[in-house]
């Protein structure tokens, strides 16, 4: 069984193969992999990128790097209570309105 790993312009990991599984669906630019290096990356494949050294397939990505990304990552959805708390603030905003717009009469 050969693993394979593919990547994205940026140097991203894209995606892992397995000849057994993908047969000639692997990407032609997916390079071959050690079983030993599909647990590394597979097990947290955001941290790694590219290794345009040629030594190995992949490298940890810098620190500045995860923090470029992270700068550039769309905030994460509301919770649920985060929107309740919003809601909660807007009525009390629009009594205090409604309050104050009463005594100014």
């Amino acid at each position: 069984m050969q693993y394979y790993l593919a990547f994205t312009d940026d140097g991203n990991i894209a995606g892992f193969y397995v000849d057994e599984i993908h047969g000639d669906n692997i990407p032609a630019g997916a390079v071959p992999i050690t079983d030993e290096q599909w647990r590394n990356y597979n097990s947290d494949a955001c941290l790694y990128m590219r290794d345009e050294s040629g030594r190995e397939p992949c490298r940890l990505k810098t620190q500045q790097e995860l923090d470029d990304e992270a700068a550039t990552m769309p905030p994460p959805p509301k919770t649920l209570e985060q929107l309740q708390l919003e809601q909660q603030q807007q009525a009390l905003d629009d009594l205090t309105l409604a309050f104050a717009d009463l005594l100014a009469k």
